[in-house]
């Protein structure tokens, strides 16, 4: 059964169908073992393109609401962390040999989409749940804002096909 999704956050939960996509295409790359700098290439172009940004936002907008509505301090808590391991990821996947990358490309995909479970099954529902409509209304100019790049289809190395 689908999840209602207040308006205003629709374009964090489409941001997100779009990185479990990553995360599956991915899954399939190293199933075929794919070139591990295309994916290696993938996974930074889309960190770059959509997820940093992404991130600063979710941080920017929910991370003060743990002053006003404490119910979501543990979930906030994990967002936070959780945003933290995949930036460690990235830094990862940007010093080390390529040699060693398969466990960390693997180690992406695995983070980024038992995250974006979490936000879409039990974040976003906790704060639909705490917030007002209206409060929830007032991040609608700001999420609005977030442009839908359709980057899997877009992106030129379709690594997950070979």
């Amino acid at each position: 059964m689908a999840i209602l999704r207040h308006t205003a956050l629709q374009p964090l939960s489409r941001q997100h169908h779009q990185g479990l996509l990553v995360s599956l295409l991915l899954e399939k790359g190293l199933k075929k073992n794919a070139s591990l700098k295309d994916m290696r290439d993938f996974i930074l172009q889309f960190w770059e393109d959509e997820l940093r940004i992404h991130f600063e936002k979710e941080e920017m907008l929910f991370l003060p609401l743990a002053y006003k509505y404490p119910q979501l301090l543990d979930g906030l808590t994990q967002l936070k962390n959780e945003h933290q391991e995949i930036k460690l990821i990235i830094q990862k996947l940007n010093n080390e040999a390529r040699s060693e990358q398969f466990e960390t490309i693997s180690s992406f995909s695995n983070n980024l989409e038992k995250h974006i479970r979490f936000e879409e099954r039990t974040l976003f529902n906790s704060i639909q749940e705490s917030l007002t409509s209206e409060e929830l209304d007032d991040f609608m100019d700001e999420l609005n804002a977030i442009s839908e790049k359709d980057f899997c289809t877009k992106y030129a190395v379709k690594f997950w096909e070979n």
